[in-house]
């Protein structure tokens, strides 16, 4: 069963704010932003947030054909 884009689009917003949140407090426990772990997870948090923005671009772009393929069809008539 496919998974439509809002479930995927909220699953990485999701995703990408606990890594953002764990890569924050793993600064403050370590004293440092320059730690393995927290560049770590803020990069886990970059690409989740990277396929948030493709869902909404893909979303935005199937909208538009959709209403292009609708309005040539009603030119038609």
């Amino acid at each position: 069963m496919r998974q439509g884009s809002n479930f995927m689009a909220l699953f990485y917003a999701i995703f990408g704010i606990l890594f953002m949140y764990l890569a924050y407090s793993n600064s403050i426990e370590a004293g440092t932003v320059f730690n393995f772990w927290t560049i770590l997870l803020t990069l886990f948090a970059a690409v989740d947030f990277y396929r948030l923005y493709l869902i909404f671009r893909f979303r935005m772009a199937a909208k538009k054909m959709i209403k292009k393929e609708q309005e040539k069809k009603d030119d038609k008539k």
